[in-house]
């Protein structure tokens, strides 16, 4: 019995390929290998090269066989993939308590490993949760097997945005929203719902639909809240909650007119003038360089004479740097400084004078003095490792390495340990400067469990790290292999980028079966779209002309393994692509691949025939063209007409078989459709081929005399063709000499 993973893979792929579950495609015989992680057998096609075999004592002293990693789904999703296969065949799905098991048990690692969901693991939660609900059997069994828990976990999990398109997320959202809110009207008191706050649903619905470009429908839905409550009364803080999310949504996507009316509305209704809603007003005007507006939302008095937010001070930094408004900007933080604020301000401060008033380390230890001293009866602040942080990526926005690591410096000599985030910084510009042994050294102190990394926010730069190394003349695998490896026991999803770049130079360095584990490990963890892009780069690599027809095979190879969703066009592409290395086998192989497969939007259609016999005509094989054909013929779905038999005529007199080329011309000339000036072309160079005196050629041309048709010159080249390869030189002198009386256009380079 295949092993659960391997089961899993195949069920993902088939999936991917859009046509759900079936039965195993005839490959290759498959090689056995032995996994890294488990000791138990499975058996794997053979995707590459086999290695050379080494004689008897060379194979008592060689290696033991590569191990080949598995894929490690998350816990739960192969009950979600192999839903979705059988929904896709129309077949009976597993039984409800598996489906239920599986669902929860996918939800609840998301939620405990703080992991978003990606668009198609979405797209699939909401197809099997939409079953379960549709089929949920009648009575208390129903809030037994999906309760309130499971569906507030999923809202949980989906609430965290993703890469990629988010209409599934609304989607899912939308869909847990409205069987959540119908299951809390039947729901007695007392019961699972008890103690839950009414409106904290509302609340995740609000903020869900804000994040993912549904401000509008979230705008209707507090309206409606808002009409609800006692009109004469002052919006709780609740409400106020809600409105501010309405606000960030507008704000988001760029919804002037509802934003400002809103605004309004919550001043009318008695909102104070909040930090916050300072902050996302500051914003939403700076990032479009409206000066003017900035300015005059940036000096609105806030509540109660609170100070704006670090972020608004950003903000404004940013605005003034990008349109030379550095003596507003020197303005607002020479009053910021004077009043003494906290220490998160102070950090401002410090990136102001760094970038703006372009002060140096000297500078910033006077100003980090006039905050310890404090005044007015505040205490003052003594800097931190977010201090030193922040003056860092001040540095980097500067471009300025060396004030960068002058500041890293500093916090030593003030005694401040870095935290993660400096190490993360520190490793991110070195990076910059191309100083891969310091990077390295950066990195190899990550890795230490004494250092706290929160929701692996090293990820990005070891993302960028890996394909760094990638990109350099000659890669140093020992090192890529070595940070993968680190990555893959902390089961982290690398980015599609990364992924591409560590195939690329894994197959330019014939290291089939590291391409294989990165594929297997992560592709499986990619939504459709961020697999598009490491299906693309393949592709590309296929038709690479500099890469050699071995590495390209093998890279196909591995192309039809774990994307078997690889578009037609793209296949195409291949197909051409081997056509052009004037490989028709390997072509055949591709057309082949086509025709077998599971979906039928992916099989040939006759204009992929026509194009791969018009290969033939330029590239003959006589084996690959009787394949084709006879796939052709057992073909129901095509349909043969004049254009395909062209291509057949073309193709069997390229393979030296003209006497079979005439035969599809009779069948031309016989259909409804009858021929075409290409038929006509084609018919001549085929008698042109014939060993033997044939006259099919003069009584075509007799004919089309006789219906007076106009002849192109394409036509004319082919039929003086066909004369001379039946020796008729006098005739084929004839023709020439009277061309431009007979034909209208003279000789050319051709004739």
């Amino acid at each position: 019995m295949r092993s659960q993973s391997q089961l899993t893979r195949n069920v993902y792929r088939r999936l991917l390929a859009g046509h759900g579950l079936l039965r195993p495609c005839s490959d290759p015989p498959g090689r056995r290998f032995y996994s890294q992680h488990r000791p138990r057998q499975q058996q794997i096609p053979l995707l590459v090269r086999p290695p050379h075999r080494r004689a008897f004592f060379g194979a008592l002293f060689q290696k033991p066989p590569r191990q080949l990693k598995e894929p490690e789904l998350d816990p739960g999703y192969d009950v979600l993939l192999k839903f979705r296969g059988m929904e896709t065949e129309n077949a009976r799905p597993p039984p409800r308590d598996e489906l239920v098991r599986g669902l929860t048990h996918f939800v609840r690692y998301k939620r405990r490993s703080n992991k978003s969901m990606n668009p198609t693991q979405a797209f699939l939660t909401t197809r099997l949760l939409r079953h379960l609900l549709d089929s949920a059997p009648e009575g208390d069994g129903l809030v037994d097997d999906i309760g309130l828990p499971l569906l507030r976990d999923t809202f949980y999990v989906v609430r965290k945005a993703p890469r990629g398109k988010t209409e599934d997320h609304l989607e899912l959202s939308k869909l847990l929203y409205n069987e959540i809110e119908w299951r809390k009207q039947a729901v007695p008191e007392g019961t699972e719902d008890a103690g839950k706050k009414p409106d904290n649903d509302l609340k995740q619905f609000v903020h869900a639909l804000t994040k993912y470009g549904a401000s509008l429908e979230a705008l209707e839905r507090f309206t409606v809240y808002r009409e609800s409550l006692p009109s004469a009364s002052r919006p709780d803080e609740f409400t106020e909650q809600l409105w501010l999310l309405v606000l960030r949504g507008l704000a988001k996507e760029g919804r002037e007119a509802e934003l400002l009316q809103e605004c309004q509305k919550a001043t009318d209704a008695g909102v104070g003038y909040s930090p916050m809603i300072h902050e996302l007003m500051v914003n939403f005007f700076a990032t479009q360089d409206r000066v003017h507006e900035t300015k005059e939302w940036f000096g609105k008095a806030i509540d109660a004479n609170q100070l704006p937010t670090p972020e608004a001070y950003l903000d404004a930094i940013g605005l003034s740097q990008r349109n030379d408004q550095q003596g507003w900007c020197q303005s607002i933080f020479e009053d910021l400084i004077r009043s003494n604020p906290d220490k998160p301000l102070w950090d401002v401060a410090f990136q102001w004078a760094v970038l703006v008033m372009d002060k140096g380390v000297e500078d910033i230890k006077q100003m980090m003095a006039v905050m310890a001293r404090g005044g007015e009866g505040r205490n003052g602040h003594q800097p931190d490792a977010t201090t030193i942080d922040c003056l860092i990526a001040a540095a980097i926005e500067k471009q300025d390495l060396y004030l960068a690591e002058r500041f890293l410096s500093l916090g030593t000599e003030l005694g401040i340990e870095p935290q993660a985030a400096t190490y993360i910084l520190q490793m991110d510009y070195r990076l910059d400067a191309g100083d891969f042994a310091g990077a390295h050294a950066i990195y190899q102190k990550l890795q230490n469990q004494e250092i706290k990394l929160r929701n692996s926010e090293d990820l990005p730069v070891l993302n960028k790290y890996l394909r760094l190394l990638c990109a350099v003349g000659k890669p140093d695998l020992e090192r890529i292999l070595d940070v993968t490896a680190q990555l893959e026991l902390r089961r982290a999803a690398l980015d599609p980028e990364t992924v591409v770049a560590l195939c690329m130079v894994f197959l330019r360095s014939d290291q089939q079966y590291d391409v294989i584990d990165t594929l297997s490990i992560h592709t499986v963890s990619l939504s459709l779209e961020e697999r598009a892009t490491v299906r693309k780069a393949f592709v590309e690599y296929c038709v690479d002309t500099k890469v050699s027809t071995a590495r390209v095979w093998d890279a196909y190879s591995l192309l039809r393994q774990f994307f078997p969703e690889t578009e037609q066009a793209d296949r195409v592409r291949l197909m051409d692509a081997f056509f052009a290395r004037r490989r028709p086998d390997m072509a055949c192989h591709i057309f082949g691949h086509m025709r077998g497969h599971g979906n039928p939007a992916q099989r040939p259609t006759a204009e992929i025939y026509v194009r791969y016999l018009e290969g033939i005509g330029r590239h003959p094989d006589h084996g690959s063209l009787r394949t084709v054909h006879n796939m052709l013929k057992m073909d129901t779905t095509v349909e043969v007409g004049t254009r395909v038999r062209n291509a057949l005529m073309l193709a069997y007199a390229a393979v030296e078989d003209p006497y079979t080329a005439l035969e599809f011309w009779e069948q031309i000339a016989g259909s409804a459709e009858g021929p075409s000036y290409n038929s006509l072309a084609i018919l001549f160079w085929a008698c042109e081929r014939l060993k033997v005196r044939d006259d099919t050629a003069k009584k075509v041309w007799r004919k089309m005399q006789r219906m007076e048709l106009e002849v192109p010159p394409s036509v004319f080249w082919s039929y003086c063709g066909a004369l001379a390869g039946q020796g008729e030189l006098e005739e084929v002198k004839r023709l020439i000499e009277g061309m431009e009386s007979s034909m209208g256009y003279p000789p050319s380079v051709m004739t």
